[in-house]
């Protein structure tokens, strides 16, 4: 008899309401797995906007690093993991596995951000350990710590880039504020004029940015060595890449706040970094000689896009600025033809004028 009943209590502790042993509903809770989120899922198109962005970011990542490795220590040259094949392969598996993941995580836990925060983590470090494999092997150390330095930065970027671009909706959370006096939330809204100042000022930075292109070009020889900075005009060089790097950081910067502006903002901003990612890229091709010229022609159709994307909430405000003329002249003709007064071209006629 006692045997059976330790049977029974054993058999109902590893079944629960939901047919799982406690160690599985410990851990889900431990892990935030509660399979039940209250927030909208990301839209497909902006995972995939999200993803391409990462991808693009992480592979112009890998190229600047290697070209910097291999300029300033020159042992690296012949490093085998600093093949494009190489590690261009292993950057698109990674990205890929990662921005697929992060829709299949909005859809178990009710704090995504949280649990996808703590994979990145957990998959960087996991990263590392082939690294430490290389150094056991005898493989250089510089060019060892250049690969687990992009595996950091590749996570901290695709991370960014997912929850800040393929963000979920209707949080609880997102996007609101306690600030009204019967303690419902009130959702937050940067106001049009804020919003143009912000976006015509990163589209002042983007003609910057071209000015230092075309100055760059005619200043820095075209067919110069494979370098980091150039021997001549190094400080116009130096220049367009650092307007180029606050763009960057003012793009991600812009996807986070467009989150609580208009519809033409949010789709500016993200026009205007992926315009930002195609300059990117295409500095990283033209540091190379062989790419040089298609690298131009990237970055200039990046600044084209870009500075669109930037000056689109000032475009919608000069439409709907147009429109409220036009509606205020039909009103006016109107007004004037119910007082008998002649109206011409929607213009109220002056009787005394000759």
């Amino acid at each position: 008899m006692v045997p059976e009943s330790s049977a029974g209590r054993r058999r109902a502790s590893t079944a629960t309401g939901t047919g799982e042993p406690p160690w599985v509903g410990r851990l889900r809770t431990a892990a935030r797995l509660d399979l039940a989120p209250v927030h909208r899922q990301p839209s497909t198109p902006r995972v995939v906007v999200a993803t391409c962005a990462a991808l693009v970011a992480s592979i112009g990542l890998d190229e600047l690093a290697v070209h910097v490795a291999t300029s300033t220590f020159p042992t690296t040259r012949h490093f085998p993991h600093f093949r494009v094949a190489d590690f261009a392969t292993l950057t698109i598996v990674g990205v890929v596995l990662a921005c697929a993941a992060w829709p299949v995580v909005t859809r178990l836990s009710s704090a995504p951000r949280w649990l996808f925060f703590r994979l990145a983590v957990l998959a960087t470090l996991t990263l590392w350990i082939p690294d430490g494999w290389l150094l056991l092997k005898g493989e250089t150390v510089k060019g060892v710590a250049v690969l687990m330095v992009l595996h950091l930065l590749i996570a901290l970027v695709t991370y960014n880039l997912l929850v800040h671009v393929a963000r979920i909706r209707g949080s609880s959370r997102e996007g609101t504020s306690t600030a009204s006096t019967d303690g419902s939330p009130v959702p937050l809204h940067l106001s049009e004029p804020a919003v143009r100042r912000i976006w015509n000022a990163m589209a002042a930075l983007v003609g910057v940015e071209l000015v230092l292109g075309v100055a760059t070009i005619v200043s820095v020889p075209f067919r110069r060595p494979d370098a980091l900075l150039p021997h001549r005009a190094t400080w116009i060089y130096a220049a367009h890449g650092g307007v180029g790097v606050a763009l960057g950081i003012g793009a991600l910067a812009l996807l986070v706040v467009s989150t609580v502006a208009g519809r033409m903002a949010r789709i500016g901003a993200m026009m205007g970094a992926a315009g930002v990612l195609l300059g990117v890229a295409g500095g990283v091709l033209a540091t190379f000689q062989v790419t040089r010229l298609p690298g131009m022609g990237v970055m200039l159709v990046g600044v084209v896009v870009a500075g669109f994307g930037y000056l689109a909430p000032a475009l919608e405000a000069m439409g709907k600025a147009e429109v409220a003329r036009a509606e205020a002249a039909r009103a006016e003709a109107a007004r004037s033809v119910a007082r008998g007064e002649p109206a011409v071209n929607g213009h109220v006629a002056d009787p005394t004028a000759r």
